[in-house]
């Protein structure tokens, strides 16, 4: 990669978009102080991702943006783009090119791009990383680093050596494998947590499945008794309901004879209700129209009142309108005065006006005539200045040619001498160059054998490792599937044993009996009774409640148990009968298994049932064969006048299905347990064998990186040897071709100070003469000035008279124009005033007379109100008698009432009794629909339960017996006490069961991954080493390389000396510090410190060019780096830089002629406007050399010696 040019726009001072292209070879940028060279090398960092701004010289960020100069406003951005050729293919394809750039607006939001795209500075890190490139590494080589090299502690010195040894990708890679190791232990602690609470929830559940098991089997029993009791009550309400009617209809009849003696009644009393309700209107609008009457008089009296008040207000604003019409008239009088004497003023400031505007018109045609003599003076002495300044400019150009030249002479001649002596000491290193090469090369080989036997070996157990870890992973994976099968038939097993062990599963009263140790109890029925699937389910269906039936010594045993219902089996005397065989069905009895006894007895329960696979079949054969039962292996039992269907649609497990179900998880639990030990044996066989090869691998692969050392250390003193035989030839032929160029440039300068000598002559020679008519045309200027002056005096007050005049006219016209105003608005108040006094005595006139009537209409209503007094209390006497004889009728129907409320209070208390009923039977009802949420109809239909004969027995009658009947109380008895219990049971989880099954799986996932995160663990450590192993060996290449580099060049730029670089003893390679040990020719040096500043200053820049020999970059930038060095020491550090321009860019800013002078291009920065930097550039390619040639930076040009016509280059942009 190279760099072909930077782009820089708003960037500090380069304001203007600015273009510098950048070439092969070595590139100068030159200037005076403070004009923004080094904010070229700012630029450069800034692009490739520098994010502190005191290391690109700035308090903020922000600081970069161009802030303003004298007449220009600050920039809106600071934009920076460089591009990048690839002849190499590192970046992109073979001669492609790619740009960096990087953007910051005022708002503070940056972006940085990549060929015009917007990325990420990552992005931009990563395509550059391992190229030498950035802002940590030695691309740029300052003088404070420079002196930093040096001054910084061992530990901060390894970061130059890491990024020369290209491990800074290696050192991502490590970060982000530690991430993800504290990202894989936070994970394993979270299993682990998670682990734990999930182990704990399937203890849970699996306490709460048999819980959830005896609440189902209450409950079912609950919905059959809540069903009957409901039936039961419903019948006993609509009986009562029935006879509460009948009473209601009896005392309706007495009711009706009552209510028609009381319409008779009823007629007489609204008679004389309605002549007093007439009475009482009369009087009561009588009263009304006296209090109106009233109203009206008091209305009147204030009418007057406020009439009076009016007329009063009226005369004095009447009064006040007059004092006013007087005052204006005055005032009018004194106004046609004023303005007489304003309008004679006015008449003399415009004769005034038009005397000043004629003067300042002859005032600005002799100030014109004066300043076009004085514009053309000036301009004739400017051109005759700068013709002066060109001479004197040519006389200095060819004075400094002229000690250019002589000392480019003197130079060339020491330079010959010097490059003499250094040709012999080549010569004579040369041969034992030769033989330190023999020796390397025979090493070198031994080594590469050794590699070689060694690559073969661990790849032998690499592919064995690989093979065993595979085949341990395998037997891992299939114990740890063998022990979540173990653990899952574990689990199944205990919840199991769990249900049975506690007898969760029997009734209550059957529990007691078997726990009290009845004599002749034996135990359950089915305990000694055994049924494949799916037959132990179908079997229990069929047996109902009988599944939880006594097996007892006899039927004695029965007067021992109390009063709950039981069902006991005992042995029979003659066993049970034996079925007729029916083709194409097998008897129950032969799928049975256990004590004949009981089987006899519970097949004599049963009676004649077979069983077929199909449920057609089991239909057609209860066709053929009514009497018998059929139940067939998909669940329906079908008999002569019956059947029964969806007999393993519920799910539930009995005794018989469970104890079939704890032998299946037995027998797994056996199976996955033996899986489970045979696969953790050769497991742990093989990872024994996994354990002693990796110690096997381990010592070979640390053997293999002993002999990669070796070969690489052999390999890099033999590439050293034949560097140092290539660097000391091409030293002898450089210095030959030097010596013929001296010599040549001898002779080229004496030429040039015999040129330079006449040119100079020729040039002083015109200056003297052109400096002669300058004098002179300076008398004339100073003539013509003085004229400018006086004629720009008079201006300015002809200007000063002609403003104070106009100001006086329009002052005067405007006072004029205000009076006139003011009198206009004068004579309209004047007018308004004497209409409005004539209104207000007409006004007040009209209000006394209409009070006048206001009087006269409140005497006419006082005499009204008192006719209306005497008529009021008339009418209130007729009103009294009226409503006595309403209040005697009404006493004498006071007891028909009484009786007739008694009849209708009895009546609602029938028909509450009625809704009562009704409400209780509509209560039973809604409460079983919300309880259960189907009708009572609909839940007997399901139970079995007739709705006409609810207390009727479930149970089938025997042959010969009738139904047998329950009574209602035990029923409600019974139902109560499993609502108690159900109650008592609490919460219930009915998915308890699959909710334990989904747990399981959860923890035998949980447990997997817990493995595979320790797998993970172990690989991502086992990737750490790795990469510490790339890193230690790469580093200590690159240690070897520089070390034996720096003490090459250190030699060179030191004539001699001794120097050396040393790692910390007994430290990690990654972690030592390196020390410096250096001592220059004639010297003995204890430490560093005591060097001088151009001894440092050397030092610094040998290790960091050795630095830079062992991992070039693609350009290199060196900021005033010669500062602190002398002429000689300048000339050996170019000698060396120039070493490496055939494969890197290097752009040097300096201040040092003789730097500027050995550079193949020069950019000068300077600055046309204050505060805006600009680029100057010219090619020093194309004028011939001439050593010792002095260069200068001169306004916005830079001034090179006249050769082939080029005189000077302008700026660039």
């Amino acid at each position: 990669m190279y760099l072909k040019r930077i782009e820089l726009e708003g960037f500090k001072s380069f304001a203007e978009r600015t273009v510098v292209p950048v070439q092969r070879g070595l590139t100068g940028i030159v200037g005076p102080n403070g004009c923004g060279k080094s904010n070229v090398v700012d630029a450069l960092l800034w692009v490739l991702g520098e994010r502190s701004a005191k290391a690109l010289r700035a308090d903020a960020m922000e600081d970069v943006i161009f802030k303003g100069a004298e007449g220009r406003g600050g920039a809106p951005y600071a934009m920076v783009e460089i591009v990048l050729g690839d002849d190499q293919g590192q970046v992109v394809e073979v001669g492609g090119e790619v740009s960096v750039g990087r953007r910051l607006f005022r708002t503070g939001e940056s972006e940085f791009l990549l060929n015009g795209r917007k990325v990420r500075r990552k992005d931009v890190r990563e395509l550059l990383m391992d190229t030498g490139l950035g802002v940590r590494g030695y691309m740029v080589l300052a003088q404070g680093k420079i002196d930093a090299v040096l001054a910084a502690n061992p530990a901060e010195r390894r970061s130059v050596f890491e990024e020369a040894a290209g491990i800074s990708r290696y050192k991502e890679r490590k970060k982000e494998t530690e991430r993800k190791l504290s990202n894989v232990g936070q994970d394993l602690e979270r299993v682990d947590d998670v682990l734990d609470e999930v182990q704990r929830a399937v203890r849970s559940l699996r306490y709460q499945a048999g819980k959830a098991k005896r609440f189902l089997e209450m409950r079912d029993r609950y919905r059959e008794l809540r069903v009957r009791v409901g039936l039961a009550e419903q019948s006993a309400f609509a009986e009562e309901e029935a006879q509460l009617r009948s009473e209601a209809e009896a005392l309706a009849a007495m009711l009706d004879s009552l209510r028609e003696d009381r319409a008779s009644a009823e007629q007489r009393l609204e008679s004389l209700a309605q002549e007093e309700e007439t009475l009482r209107a009369r009087h009561d609008a009588l009263r009304a129209e006296s209090s109106e009457n009233k109203e009206r008089v008091a209305g009147l009296e204030e009418r007057v009142h406020g009439l009076e008040t009016r007329a009063t207000e009226s005369d004095q604003r009447r009064e006040r309108d007059a004092l006013r019409l007087d005052e204006l008239v005055h005032t009018g009088e004194e106004r046609a005065a004023d303005e007489q004497g304003l309008v004679e003023e006015h008449a003399r400031l415009l004769e005034a006006r038009v005397a000043a505007e004629a003067t300042l018109a002859e005032a600005q045609q002799v100030f014109e005539a004066a300043r076009e003599r004085a514009r053309a003076i000036r301009e004739r002495m400017e051109s005759m200045r700068k013709g002066v300044l060109d001479a004197l400019a040519e006389r200095t150009r060819f004075h400094n040619e002229l000690a250019q030249a002589t000392r480019a002479r003197s130079e060339a001649e020491g330079g010959s001498k010097a490059r003499e002596r250094r040709l012999a000491e080549l010569l004579e290193d040369a041969k034992q160059l030769d033989w330190d090469h023999q020796a390397a090369e025979q090493k070198a080989q031994l080594a590469r054998q050794e590699v070689v036997s060694m690559e073969g070996r661990v790849l032998e157990l690499v592919e064995e490792q690989e093979h065993l870890r595979g085949e341990a992973k395998g037997h891992a994976e299939a114990a740890g599937e063998a022990r979540r099968r173990a653990a899952a038939a574990q689990a199944r097993l205990e919840a199991l044993a769990e249900v049975d062990g506690d007898g969760q599963g029997l009734p209550q009263q059957v529990r007691e009996a078997l726990d009290s140790g009845l004599q002749g109890v034996r135990g359950l029925l089915l305990e000694e009774i055994a049924i494949p699937s799916p037959w132990d389910r179908l079997l229990e269906d069929m047996l109902g409640r009988l599944q939880h039936a006594l097996w007892t010594e006899d039927r004695g045993t029965a007067a021992q148990l109390d009063q709950a219902a039981f069902d006991l089996f005992f042995p029979v005397d003659d066993g049970a009968a034996q079925l007729a065989p029916i083709a194409g069905a097998t008897p129950l009895r032969a799928r049975l298994a256990g004590d004949d006894a009981r089987l006899d007895a519970l097949c004599a329960r049963l009676g004649a049932v077979y069983t077929v696979e199909t449920a057609a079949e089991a239909r057609q054969l209860a066709e053929q064969h009514p009497r018998a039962l059929f139940l067939s292996a998909d669940g329906e039992l079908h008999g002569g006048s019956f059947a029964r269907t969806g007999m393993l649609a519920d799910g539930s497990a009995g005794m018989l299905a469970r104890r079939n179900a704890r032998e299946e998880a037995s027998r797994l639990l056996e199976i996955s347990e033996g899986d489970y030990r045979r696969a953790a044996a050769r497991e742990e066989e093989l990872n024994a064998r996994l354990a002693e090869l990796a110690t096997t691998l381990a010592e070979a692969e640390a053997t293999q990186r002993e002999a990669l050392s070796d070969r690489e250390r052999a390999e890099a003193r033999l590439q050293e040897s034949l560097d140092r035989r290539r660097r000391s030839q091409e030293e002898v032929t450089a210095l030959e071709r030097e010596l013929a160029t001296l010599e040549e440039a001898v002779r080229e300068a004496t030429e040039a100070e015999e040129a330079a000598t006449r040119q100079r002559d020729e040039a002083e020679e015109r200056r003297v003469q052109l400096n002669a008519e300058l004098e002179e045309a300076q008398e004339v200027e100073q003539r013509e000035t003085a004229d400018f002056d006086q004629a720009s005096q008079r201006l300015q007050e002809a200007r000063i008279e002609a403003n104070r005049v106009r100001q006086g006219v329009e002052h005067l016209e405007s006072r004029l124009g205000e009076n006139r105003k003011r009198g206009a608005r004068e004579t309209e108040e004047v007018s308004k005033l004497r209409a409005e006094l004539e209104e207000l005595a007409r006004r007040a006139d009209e209000l006394r007379a209409e009070a006048d009537l206001a009087r006269a209409e409140r005497s006419t209503l006082l005499e009204k109100q008192a006719e209306l007094t005497e008529r009021v209390s008339e009418a209130a006497a007729q009103l009294a008698r009226a409503s006595e004889a309403v209040s005697t009728e009404r006493a004498s129907r006071s007891g028909e009432t009484e009786r007739l409320d008694a009849l209708m209070e009895k009546r609602q208390t029938l028909a509450l009794e009625v809704q009562r009923a009704q409400m209780a039977a509509q209560s039973l009802v809604q409460g079983l629909l919300e309880e259960f949420g189907q009708g009572i109809d609909e839940l007997a239909q399901s139970l079995g339960v007739d709705p006409r004969a609810p207390l009727r027995d479930g149970e089938p009658p025997a042959e010969g017996e009738e139904a047998k009947l329950l009574e209602l109380a035990p029923l409600q008895e019974e139902l109560a006490d499993l609502k108690r219990k159900i109650d008592a049971i609490g919460a219930v989880n009915l998915d308890a069961v699959e909710e334990l099954e989904e747990r399981e799986q959860r923890e035998a996932f949980l447990v997997r991954e817990k493995e595979d995160l320790l797998a993970a663990r172990q690989n991502l450590e086992e990737t750490l080493a790795e990469l510490d192993g790339k890193c230690r060996e790469r580093f200590l290449a690159t240690f070897e390389a520089v070390q034996g580099n720096f003490e090459h060049l250190f030699r060179r730029l030191f004539r001699g000396g001794r120097a050396s670089l040393e790692l910390g003893e007994g430290e990690d390679p990654l972690e030592a510090g390196i020390d410096i040990q250096v001592r220059p020719p004639g010297k003995e040096l204890r430490s560093i410190n005591l060097l001088s500043g151009g001894e440092r200053t050397m030092t610094a820049l040998a290790l960091l060019l050795a630095v830079f020999q062992s991992r070039p970059s693609p350009f290199c930038l060196l900021d005033e780096v010669d500062a602190a060095l002398d002429d000689a020491n300048v000339e050996r550090f170019i000698d060396a830089v120039n070493d490496f321009t055939g494969d890197t860019q290097f752009v040097v800013v300096t201040h040092n002629r003789i730097t500027m002078s050995r550079c193949e291009r020069l950019f000068g920065v300077t600055m046309r406007k204050r505060g805006v930097s600009m680029v100057v550039s010219v090619e020093l390619s194309e004028i011939p050399e001439a050593p010792g040639e002095r260069l200068e930076l001169s306004g916005d040009q830079i001034q090179v010696p006249d050769r082939g016509g080029l005189a000077s280059k302008s700026p660039t942009s």
